[in-house]
């Protein structure tokens, strides 16, 4: 489903199309999920998220917001939906104070606002700033627009025990699109989380192409908050160990990693 009410075109006098988003926040940190821990990227986070995932850790993010707060060398605010011009105007000023790695394009569902992603995807792209993806793996045309103009693709796998709802068939498709590409694959796992359905992504993934990096990452209130207390954290470490074990079958390259930006508790 895409969510293009989160994205607008207006006329300007000369006629021509401005497009406009809605961002959360825009802020420099350490990457703390996958394949890139520990790299230091801009943060672009787009608002807006259609996904049920009840794990969800950025829900500030879920839904279109008033504003988009700045964090660079001065914390301030803009109003809400953004120009391109505003947003990549804001991303650069804060590249050039921070000299990251790269800017990673994440949310909320980024690809949701297609077009206005992939604007900024492609200002980034003719600058030579490498672009990294961080999505649900729902939206697949929006993955087709914005493909050439980025350097890594980090996709979720979002099990129907996450969301309530089956999305293999999307999954399916959108990971026929990074076939060839620079990309990875994640899958949270809770300690209730169903071994069947850890398997089912591991065949989906396999079939298309067992070269994709596999990152297992255990959900940080289980994880590391004890939210279903010290048996439950136990449970979920061995259900990580089995799901490494069967994937390794599959798959070239699997890795189980938490969120370290949480473990460091940095943004």
């Amino acid at each position: 489903m895409n969510r293009q009410s989160a994205q607008k075109e207006v006329e300007t006098k000369s006629g021509q199309s401005a497009i406009t988003g809605y961002v959360s926040e825009i802020f420099c940190s350490i990457q703390g999920e996958g394949l890139y821990v520990g790299q230091r990227q801009v943060f672009f986070r787009t608002a807006g998220c259609s996904a049920t995932c009840y794990w969800c850790d950025t829900v500030a993010a879920k839904e279109e917001q008033r504003t988009c707060t700045i964090h660079g060398d001065t914390r301030h605010t803009l109003s809400n939906p953004l120009s391109f011009e505003q947003a990549f105007g804001q991303l650069i000023d804060l590249h050039r104070q921070t000299v990251p790695a790269a800017v990673s394009v994440t949310g909320g569902e980024p690809l949701e606002q297609a077009d206005f992603v992939t604007e900024i995807a492609r200002g980034l792209h003719k600058r030579k700033i490498p672009v990294y993806l961080e999505t649900s793996g729902l939206e697949v045309e929006g993955l087709i627009k914005i493909r050439p103009y980025v350097d890594v693709v980090a996709m979720d796998i979002k099990l129907p025990h996450a969301t309530g709802r089956d999305h293999w068939e999307t999954h399916r498709d959108f990971l026929k699109w990074l076939v060839g590409r620079n990309s990875f694959v994640k899958i949270v796992v809770d300690a209730t989380t169903p071994f069947e359905e850890i398997e089912a992504a591991v065949h989906l993934i396999a079939e298309t192409d067992r070269g994709f990096p596999l990152v297992l990452q255990p959900e940080s209130g289980t994880y590391l908050k004890n939210k279903m207390g010290a048996e439950g954290r136990e449970a979920l470490v061995g259900l990580l160990d089995r799901a490494q074990r069967l994937a390794l079958e599959s798959l070239l390259d699997v890795r189980v990693t938490p969120q370290c930006h949480k473990i460091m508790r940095v943004r």
